[in-house]
């Protein structure tokens, strides 16, 4: 896996602005999930049992299992954004909140957590040009204090910088729990 500090992640990206969003949370999240996995669940033991999936099901069985892979990121590899996904905010380049954003990820690295948890992205930032090309998805896990790129790509930040993203979400309306 590749890894970047979050001050060099943020110095190399020429960008127009950001949208921020919030995912794998809410009621409508779980209500789905309630659904989807017994689905999987089904899927996965009919195949393993009778090998009678057809292919409609194989499909499907697959589609589900990328879906509720351990770890979710806001953008998949063909560049979808999660099922679950919700555009909370837009701010430009020299907005003041993006500003701030761009002085959390220069924050001095001094203490590196490193919890042994997967983490579960559920706030993400996506860094885009001004013609709405994607540049960069930023996931973030307060939790277990975890930033990626995608599934190859991980964000080293400072214990700090994460009491600060949790602050900076808030301030702008992401559920973050406390």
């Amino acid at each position: 896996m590749n890894s970047v500090t979050s001050s060099h992640y943020i110095k190399s990206l020429a960008f127009d602005y950001i949208e921020t969003y919030s995912f794998q949370r809410g009621d409508e999240y779980q209500a789905a999930m309630q659904v989807l996995r017994p689905e999987r669940n089904r899927l996965k033991v009919r195949k393993q049992k009778r090998n009678n999936l057809n292919e409609n099901e194989e499909i499907r069985l697959s589609e589900l299992d990328a879906l509720l892979a351990m770890t979710q990121y806001l953008i998949d590899n063909n560049g979808l954004f999660h099922f679950s996904s919700q555009r909370t905010n837009t701010f430009q380049y020299d907005h003041e909140v993006t500003k701030l954003l761009r002085n959390i990820l220069l924050t001095k690295i001094t203490d590196v957590n490193n919890w042994m948890c997967a983490p579960i992205y559920r706030d993400a930032i996506v860094f885009y040009k001004s013609s709405g090309e994607i540049i960069s998805a930023l996931n973030i896990c307060l939790s277990c204090e975890a930033m990626a790129i995608d599934s190859s790509s991980q964000v080293i930040a400072d214990g700090r910088t994460y009491e600060l993203l949790r602050k900076f979400f808030k301030e702008i309306g992401h559920p973050v729990k406390s």
